[in-house]
């Protein structure tokens, strides 16, 4: 097991009673174009659908509600619907691609607009995160994996932008999202973390 996801794991708690328990990644994956990264894969297998803080929207790939290949699929069609020229913003001085391989990949988003993506050049090289907030600032790149930024996500660093921290102290607040008609939200706190 990576060690940020060891340590997602001591700050998130155990997954939720009644999370899916099986994942089909190759067809998600073969729909998408991309091969996620481990980390990104367990993490998301294990406690989502879910909302983090209040904030943090993660999709899982086996469900019907949050589903990842229909909210990935969305946003890239929202944001190859983007004139980013007119906006005057690029990712690494070029207008932005989206979807896999090469592309950017939205993986989550908050509620403040913010989006996750995960991106890597080629597929030889380690995926990492971009952050892209919605207020003009674009995107940001941080070379780190998926289940690294999230622990410094959940941490409060800016890991979204500049001024995107949301550190809330105590236990996390973990609302396990419904996966299907029928179900609810189930809310639920993280362990103690000492702050």
């Amino acid at each position: 097991m990576p060690e940020y996801v060891e340590l997602l794991v001591r700050v998130l708690g155990a997954p939720g009673s009644g999370r899916p328990a099986a994942c089909e990644w190759l067809e998600v994956e073969a729909g998408l174009g991309v091969d996620f990264p481990d980390d990104y894969k367990e993490v998301a297998a294990s406690y989502a659908p879910v909302q983090l803080n209040g904030h943090l929207i993660l999709w899982h790939p086996a469900t019907r509600f949050f589903n990842l290949a229909e909210n990935v699929a969305q946003e890239i069609q929202v944001f190859e619907g983007i004139d980013w020229r007119a906006v005057g913003v690029g990712f690494r001085g070029e207008v932005p691609r989206f979807g896999g391989p090469g592309g950017l990949i939205p993986v989550a988003r908050t509620d403040r607009g913010e989006v996750v993506f995960l991106f890597r050049d080629t597929p030889d090289l380690p995926w990492h995160v971009v952050g892209f907030s919605s207020d003009g600032e674009g995107f940001h790149e941080y070379d780190f994996g998926f289940a690294e930024w999230l622990y410094r996500y959940l941490a409060g660093e800016e890991v979204l932008g500049p001024g995107s921290a949301t550190f809330h102290p105590g236990p996390l607040l973990i609302e396990d999202l419904p996966r299907s008609p029928g179900d609810r939200v189930v809310d639920r706190r993280g362990p103690d973390r000492g702050v």
